[in-house]
């Protein structure tokens, strides 16, 4: 967090439960995440907060949602009010990167590459790559009745809604086309879907 704070660029980070902090007046010294009394679908702001281990100030909203057991905490340098929906957004398109570059597309980690250069370029490629395969997934998925090939994947239900991801239908597609002796094309040049 100091370093993204030294290069003034925004940070978002969930806090961990075993962290231990102080909220400047909040009545108590407040531990742990466990300590604050979450509010039910309303969030909180603290915007005086000083992570003990790391002496450190920053702000902290909180935020529980109906039927969790727990709340989730977050913390910023930016606006407090916006932590929490600034942190959802990681969500929708970050986490995907991670799954697809780890266990569930391209076993980054197993590469145990320890230069930094080379990783930066491999993770470099692996982006563009999930981007090809995505995009492989999207044209196949929405051309699926005029496949020339005999390579099927049962990515989409009767009622038309997807069963894996545009991703993994491409991924699928492309080893599919890469194991074949029959070898049928993969298409390289594409039509941009909304999806």
């Amino acid at each position: 967090m100091k370093y993204i704070d030294e290069i003034e660029e925004e940070y978002c980070i969930r806090m961990k439960s075993n962290l231990t902090f102080y909220i400047a007046n909040y009545g108590k010294m407040a531990g742990y995440t466990k300590d604050i009394e979450a509010k039910e679908k309303e969030e909180q702001y603290f915007t005086r907060v000083n992570i003990c281990k790391h002496d450190y100030d920053t702000q902290m909203a909180g935020s529980k949602k109906e039927g969790h057991e727990e709340a989730i905490y977050v913390l910023t340098n930016g606006k407090v009010e916006e932590g929490i929906k600034n942190y959802s957004y990681r969500f929708g398109s970050i986490e995907f990167v991670f799954k697809n570059g780890k266990t569930n597309g391209f076993y980054l980690e197993c590469t145990k590459m320890k230069n930094e250069q080379s990783f930066k370029t491999l993770f470099g490629l692996m982006c563009v790559a999930i981007l090809w395969m995505t995009v492989i997934g999207v044209e196949y998925t929405k051309n699926i009745e005029k496949q020339e090939t005999k390579i099927k994947i049962r990515c989409l239900k009767k009622t038309g809604e997807r069963i894996i991801s545009l991703f993994n239908t491409g991924l699928m597609y492309f080893n599919l086309c890469f194991n074949s002796y029959r070898t049928p094309k993969i298409k390289c040049n594409f039509i941009l879907y909304e999806i």
